[in-house]
């Protein structure tokens, strides 16, 4: 069955929606863990996108696209949220009564290697030595140390414009440098 097929059946036959997460999960969980760097982030990220997914199946309409793209679509609505707000919500999680355990070390080393996280360590470190000191300052207080823009001009001895100008495009040139769609 097709992913859109799984989703239209697990309206009657829940069997089908965990087919459904059986075959999404592992990707779904490096698609996340390769955006926040933190393995028990990515698997609440993944517990709430498939809590949703599984809530508003029923909205689900087959109109010709992958399934998938719905399930990705949950999940980048997620990040986001997750991102405004530095921490993924429960709150659908708690309702279907989920209760996600604690991950061991095995665990996470599974999540890092299935994210091939090695690869985007390596190429994080070799696109930060490409850019310049302002840039990566610029970029190191407000991503790194989370400081508010009149902090970092205060740090960096410019105008509170300039240091936004500044992480834009810091953060511009690190991701072209890495070679990231936005």
């Amino acid at each position: 069955m097709t992913d859109a097929e799984l989703l239209v059946a697990s309206c009657h036959d829940p069997a089908a929606f965990r087919e459904l997460y059986d075959r999404w999960a592992e990707r779904l969980l490096a698609y996340f863990y390769r955006r926040v760097f933190d393995p028990e982030v990515a698997a609440d990220l993944l517990a709430e996108t498939f809590a949703v997914a599984f809530e508003r199946r029923h909205r689900f309409r087959d109109m010709g696209r992958p399934g998938s793209a719905w399930l990705f679509g949950i999940a980048q609505k997620e990040l986001a949220h997750w991102v405004r707000h530095r921490a993924a919500e429960q709150r659908a999680v708690r309702r279907l009564g989920i209760v996600v355990p604690a991950l061991d070390d095995e665990s996470i080393a599974r999540i890092e290697a299935l994210a091939d996280v090695a690869a985007h360590q390596e190429a994080l470190t070799e696109a930060l030595g490409r850019m310049t000191d302002l840039e990566r300052d610029a970029v190191r207080l407000r991503v790194l140390e989370e400081l508010d823009y009149r902090t970092i001009a205060a740090r960096l001895g410019c105008s509170e414009g300039t240091a936004r100008g500044r992480v834009h495009r810091g953060l511009t040139r690190l991701a072209r440098l890495m070679e990231v769609s936005r």
